[in-house]
């Protein structure tokens, strides 16, 4: 699914569309087991974190009960176009309430505040820095996904050597038989829609 349709993503959930609960399910799993990393969940831990996240999503039913401009004050959150990363951050906070609760839950017998078990991530400095560093990554990836299919194989394939493998671009001219030039220019052209999607991809 292409990263840049999440806000119509959240819409479709809202207005129960029949495949938007599996497509959301595929497009936040990846992010909720890379911010149960941070809290030293293990393989199969990181399973049962993004059962429990999508559960609770699915359960509460916050995407679907309130209308979007008339949600209750005392419900954690509103999904509002005018204000940036606000389901994000409602994520982040989900995710880690139960990976916190989880890693406890675990090491309740063993753990003190001393033990070299106990990862800093509990730091809530932490915690943001990494989640916002995971969400960027998996926002890029989805991107460059995204701009191959809107540019020409040969046009991605120059931007793809030159700018992500660091190939010289008379190297890559040479290769896919086209002008240094047309590198240059392929490769600004990419930069600059790649900016473009990863803009519109982060604008919820």
């Amino acid at each position: 699914m292409a990263f840049e349709t999440r806000k119509s993503l959240l819409y479709r959930v809202k207005n129960g569309d029949e495949f938007s609960w599996n497509e959301f399910y595929k497009l936040y799993s990846p992010l909720i087991r890379l911010h149960g990393g941070d809290f030293n969940l293990n393989e199969e831990e990181k399973d049962e974190l993004v059962q429990k996240v999508m559960c609770e999503i699915f359960q509460k039913d916050i995407l679907s009960k309130y209308s979007i401009d008339q949600v209750p004050e005392d419900v954690v959150y509103k999904h509002d176009p005018n204000v940036k990363g606000r389901f994000r951050h409602y994520m982040r906070a989900i995710i880690g309430n139960h990976a916190r609760a989880m890693f406890k839950k675990r090491n309740s017998s063993a753990v003190s505040i001393d033990d070299p078990d106990m990862p800093d991530v509990f730091s809530e400095e932490d915690i943001s820095r990494k989640y916002e560093e995971e969400y960027r990554m998996l926002v890029l990836n989805d991107a460059l996904k995204e701009l191959k299919n809107k540019v020409e194989s040969k046009t991605f394939a120059a931007f793809e050597m030159c700018a992500l493998q660091n190939r010289p671009p008379k190297e890559v001219a040479e290769f896919l038989n086209i002008s240094i030039e047309s590198v240059y220019t392929n490769r600004s052209r990419c930069v600059k829609t790649l900016k473009e999607i990863v803009k519109s991809m982060e604008e919820h």
